[in-house]
This record gives C-alpha cells, structure tokens and sequence, in this order.
C-alpha cells in the first residue's frame, strides 16, 4: 500500500472524521480511532481495518498523524508532524469555536437558499454529505501536508471548516455567478425540470436535459416533436416559466412505461438517465455489479462499497473487522524520500507540489476542480483545449454571444476552477496536434483527463500509450462509471450520480419525489481525485514507478451515501427522505431560520409560532444564546460577507483584465505551512500561453506556430 508505516490516530467521534481517517485506511495508513465501537453500522463500514484502542494515550507519542475535533491542537502527549483539524466553521474569527450542525450550516453556507421550491419552504440536502466532503478535503489536506512536512521534519496543521466545505460545493460559486458579468444579486430557487419523474412501476427515473440537443431528443422520446421544436423549452429557464406543461408532458410518457424502459429510451437518444437509486436499487446496478463495487464487509452478512478510487500499479487493501488489527507501534520504521529526490521536486517553500507538472485535459468541473487543487499547491499545471472544442464551461457564462463576442472568457465556473493554471490549445484529431501532445506526454508527471474512456482512447492517448512515452507519468482518469463494465461508454453528469446513488433519495419534501441536492458530486469527485493524485506521487517518490489512477464519479457517490446500502442489507429499511423539518418561516419576504431538531425544546409547531414574529437573524441570535444551534438562511450571494469566512481568508481577489477584480472562493482546508495565498494567477484564456508552452519551452519555431494556427491546430479564437 502507499502509506504503509504511516501512523494515524483519530481521537473523533463523527462522520467526518472517521471518513478522513477511512480513507487514509484505503490508502495504506496504519490507522488506531478512540472512539466506541458502536452497533451502529455505518460506523463498522468507515472503521474497516483500523485498530481500536480506549485509551490512545500510549498510541499518541509515535503518531505521525492526529485527527482531531476543538480545540483542534495535537493532544497531550503527542508530537505529530501533521495534525489535522476538523470543526463546524474552522479556527480564527469571531465563531472559532462555536458547534453547529451540517443542517443548520447549509442555512448559513447559502445552500439552503438554492434547494426547494419558491412556493414551498426551502429544502435541507439530505443524507449528511457535507461531513463526506470536508473528510476528504481533511484527507487531501492531510496527505499533501505529509508530502512536506515528513521531508522538511517541520510539524504541520490543517485545518478544516465544514462551513467552507458545504459552502464551497452545495451551491456552484453563487457569489461568483452574482458578480460576474451579466450576474444578478437575487435569491431563487428552483427543482431541475425534467428530473426525477415517476414511472409506471413505482420506481423514479432520474433524467438530466443539460443542453438544447438532449430536451429536443428527450421531447421526441416522449412522443412531443412540438416541445422539441419550441426554443423557449431547450433551456432550464423557459422549462420552469412552463413546468405545468412540461411536466404534463413527461409524466403522461413515464407513467405509462416501466423505469427500466424508460432509461433505454433514453440511453438510446443520447440523454442522461438512470433509475432513482436507493439501498434496494443500488446493488441491482449492472454497472456497479460488474466492477464489483459493493463487497462483503467483513465478519458481517452486509454489503459496503469498496475503495472510491482504484490504483492499478498498487493493490487494494486487504479488508477486516474493525479492531482486529493486531500488533503494537514500534521505532519510527517509515522511509520517506530524501529532500532534493527528483521523484519528490524541491521541498519545503510555501506549495508542496512545487516542481510538478501537470498536462490537464479535463473539462467542466470535477476534473478542473481536482487539478486546480494540484495547481494552488505549486504545481504547474497545463490546461489543453482546441478551438473546436474549448472546455465546455466556458459557455456557461451569464453574458451571451450576441451581447459579448468574448462571451466564453467569462463564465464564473471556469474561473473559479482554473486559477493559476496556463492554457495551450491542440486539435488531437490533428497529427501535428496528437504529436505535440505526446511531447508533452514525456515531460509531464501528471496527465489528467475526465472524459468517457473512448475519447482519448479515440485519439490514440490511451494508458499504455501514455506509458510507454513516460514510463514515471501518473495517468488520473475519472470517466462517469468507470473504465470498464456495460456502461463504461456511458456519458454522466453530476446530476446522474446523485439521482443513481441515492443522493436524491434522501433529499425532499415529506411525501414528495427525490430532488437532487444539484452541486456536490462535482466538486466532491475532484477532491477524492486530487488526493489519489497526492498518493500516486508519494508511491512514485518511494518506487520510481507511474501508474494509471481511476476515479469514477458513480464510485465516489457510493462511497459516500453506503449508508443506504448497508441497511437495506441488514434488515430491508429504505432511509427516506429529510423533509422540510426544521426550517421555519420568519418576519420578511423569503425569510427562514434553520433550526437543530435534536435540541430544540420547542415542537415543530410551536417553534413555527415563536419564529414567525422575528426576523431571521433575531431568531438565531435568541436561539444560540439559549445553547440551540441556529443559524439565518443567508442567500448564496451573500455569504461573501460572511465574518468567519472573511477573517479566515475564504474568499481571495484576483484582478482579471476581461471580469475586473473579483474574490474567489479558496478551499475548506488551511495547511499551517502554506501556501498563505491560495491562487496564483487569474485563469487564462483560451490558448493563451500557446507561444510560451509550446514555442519557448518546447521549441517551436515562430513560423510553425503560425502554421499551426492557421490550420487550427491551435489557436485562441473557437471555430464553431
């Protein structure tokens, strides 16, 4: 395993904490927890193959790693070179220390805002996933800070906000999207039409029109060329203006088919669907169960899902009972790399990915949002696009072509996750192009590509292309459903992961359909990627060897909603959805305060009576005094001028020449050591840096380049 002889105790007692430590397990840490052992099995799943100890006193003096809760200092007793910190809202500013619950945080994070319907109160995300997501920021910051600190001997913290967490992939950049331009400062909210539509068998099947092209084939699915041929309907706005139609529409197809047909049909028009998984649906899978994803937890009749990332250069580790590890922490017996190894790069400095290279392919956001991480830590990282196929992100701006010729230079997201990087352009089709990128290939230590397999397999950069130009070159891949199985060649949004893998099914209104949460997939793939990124180098430092890296987003999903999974298994119970529970309706127009339903004294109707004579922020002042954790629902957009996420340094100004100085969003997770400022550079244009990659540092002369572009080999205009 990777970080065999790594010593990690955990002294937490929550779900984010024991996923940190649970997937520095996968990775090969030698893992101890303090907390009970508790019958609850969700718990048994996160504490596979980690020691238990009562009293980890005796553990605490030979730990390289400690993860902990408040104060959020390494215990007595220890000298760890990293600790790692998780809390509710971080350390430094007005509310270090104060405890709030992930329901109660999505009020403040802006999340809340985004999720529901206008008509109706606004809707918590279900299922406890932003305490996945800032376990696996606490692992990625964990596993980076090692990379310095167990080569410099300087002890390191990191810490660890799930506010910024939630904040961060819950809603996509709202005070980014409200100041860009063509941006509006509002608060709306609103459930994705077509979504999660009810068929003729009882089942839901998740379906997703992102473009034009997949409501027209989607209306000519469901038997409506009209709705295809109605241009107002080929966008997610002028579908909501007329949901009673089109929904009328949709339903009067699914309820007439089967949930199994109805995905086929779809599948056959090219448009995004899959069954609304549950603990039930899941293992049903075809793709899932023929990759294997769900295996027997040890010593128990239950199914969990393994690893949510795959190294082919290093095997999985081997799985047992929680507390079944045996043995006792000797002498310090971990050999890391010598500082100046050229497999590590320099060390020590403000980025400890400095000296890394990074060739980036990917597009859209879990890819981008994985090497931008890469990126901010010190790595340089190359960002390649064609002009006939620019990343397709940039065309999600809120200016359009006909009022902005530079419109695709603008879109918020594409900024957000490609700071700091440089961009060239390459047609792969081309030969001349396909040549250079094999140039490049052998330079790189990193090639990163998120598309369905056969796109880069097409172009002839498939792993064993890759390696064989660079046998040291780390390949991460990150396809929709993996790299094999009957849907490898299957495209998937975000949006299909969260409807598949019972994200959605734990989020709605009581008696209502599954809704997705809509956001953190993306972001939380790109997290999970950048950390198996992390340790592929660590495995390269220590053998010399690349390896091909695969993270599929259905995968991660998986691993973090296994909790339905697990109880179907057990005793048949389905985890329904949260419902609207908590949130109450207050003084003002669209005003809300969420409020923690397992301390609050008062009963729901009664604590909807005291709120709705206060104003929001009045409520969660009085609420908090009385030791309730409460919290005002603060639009998306807002939260910019959040005290906690200002004094921390949350949101960082870049000055860009095309969209003025704006404040972007950095991560949920500090490193002690640095970098102090997160981003580098504004992200770049399209093939911006194509005479300075290309010519200066790969040696193509001025006329070639001219060449080159005139044929649109390269460029820094799209062709349409």
């Amino acid at each position: 395993m990777i970080y065999d002889g790594l010593r990690v105790v955990d002294r937490t007692t929550g779900i984010a904490g024991a996923y940190c430590a649970k997937l520095l397990t996968d990775l090969g840490a030698d893992v101890v927890f303090a907390a009970p052992i508790a019958d609850d099995p969700l718990f048994t799943y996160l504490r596979t193959s980690q020691r238990h100890a009562t009293d980890v006193s005796a553990w605490l003096g030979a730990a390289d790693v400690v993860i902990v809760g408040e104060p959020g200092v390494a215990p007595p007793g220890s000298a760890p070179l990293v600790t790692v910190s998780i809390t509710a809202l971080g350390h430094g500013g007005p509310d270090d220390g104060l405890d709030l619950p992930e329901e109660v945080l999505q009020a403040r994070s802006g999340s809340l805002s985004a999720h529901g319907h206008m008509h109706l109160p606004p809707l918590t995300v279900g299922g406890g996933l932003g305490e996945y997501i800032v376990g696996a920021f606490a692992a990625l910051g964990a596993v980076t800070a090692w990379r310095r600190a167990s080569r410099t001997g300087v002890a390191e913290t990191v810490d660890a906000s799930l506010l910024e967490a939630i904040q961060l992939t819950y809603v996509t950049v709202p005070t980014l999207m409200a100041r860009f331009p063509g941006g509006r400062k509002q608060s709306f909210r609103w459930v994705m039409i077509p979504g999660n539509e009810p068929a003729g068998d009882g089942r839901y099947v998740g379906i997703t029109t992102v473009t034009a092209q997949q409501w027209q084939a989607l209306a000519r699915v469901i038997g409506r060329p009209d709705q295809a041929e109605d241009d107002e309907l080929g966008t997610m706005i002028g579908r909501f203006r007329r949901a009673d139609e089109v929904n009328g529409a949709i339903h009067a197809y699914t309820r007439q088919h089967a949930a199994d047909d109805v995905v086929a049909a779809c599948v056959d028009a090219r448009v995004p669907a899959a069954i609304v998984g549950n603990g039930a649906e899941l293992p049903r899978n075809e793709q899932l169960a023929a990759r294997d994803v769900f295996v027997q937890q040890p010593g128990e009749s239950w199914i969990r899902p393994r690893a949510p990332f795959r190294f082919h250069g290093v095997a999985d580790r081997k799985l047992v009972a929680p507390g079944e590890a045996t043995g006792v922490w000797g002498a310090a017996d971990r050999t890391a790399p010598e500082p100046g190894d050229p497999a590590v790069g320099p060390i020590g400095g403000d980025r400890p990915l400095a000296g890394v290279r990074v060739l980036d392919f990917t597009a859209f956001w879990a890819g981008p949002f994985a090497t931008a991480w890469l990126s901010s830590m010190g790595a340089d990282v190359v960002k390649v696009e064609a002009v006939q196929r620019p990343d397709g992100i940039r065309f999600s701006a809120a200016v359009r072509p006909h009022d902005d010729a530079q419109f695709y230079e603008k879109s918020a997201l594409f900024h957000a996750c490609n700071l700091g990087k440089r961009a060239i352009t390459l047609d792969l089709g081309h030969p001349d192009g396909l040549a250079i990128a094999k140039r490049l290939v052998e330079q790189c230590d990193v090639i990163a590509e998120n598309f369905t397999p056969q796109v880069l397999e097409k172009f002839g950069l498939d792993w064993e292309t890759v390696h064989a130009l660079n046998p040291a070159a780390i390949m991460l891949r990150m396809p929709a459903f993996g790299l094999d199985g009957p849907w490898r060649s299957r495209g998937g949004f975000a949006q299909t992961m969260e409807q598949l893998t019972g994200m959605a099914w734990r989020t709605g209104y009581e008696g209502g359909p599954p809704i997705i949460p809509g956001g953190p997939v993306d972001p939380m793939v790109g997290a999970h990627a950048a950390l198996a990124v992390v340790a592929a180098l660590e495995h390269r430092a220590g053998t010399g060897a690349g390896q091909l890296v695969e993270v599929p987003l259905v995968e991660v999903a998986t691993a973090v909603t296994a909790d339905q999974v697990i109880r179907y298994a057990i005793d048949g119970t389905l985890l329904e959805r949260r419902g609207e529970g908590g949130v109450y309706r207050c003084e003002g127009d669209d005003a809300w305060v969420a409020v923690d339903r397992a301390t609050d004294p008062m009963t729901p109707a009664e604590r909807a009576e005291w709120s709705a004579t206060r104003t929001p922020d009045a409520a969660a002042r009085t609420l908090l005094a009385q030791g309730v954790p409460a919290a005002a629902m603060v639009p998306g957009h807002a939260t910019l001028s959040d005290p906690q996420m200002q004094a921390r340094g949350f949101f960082e100004p870049v000055a860009n020449p095309l969209v003025g100085e704006q404040q972007y969003p950095t991560w949920p997770v500090r490193l002690s050591g640095g970098p102090h400022r997160i981003w580098s550079a504004p992200a770049p244009t399209l093939g911006q840096h194509n005479s300075e990659v290309l010519g200066d540092e790969l040696g193509i002369d001025d006329d070639e380049l001219a060449r080159l572009e005139a044929e649109h080999v390269i460029g820094t205009v799209p062709v349409y």
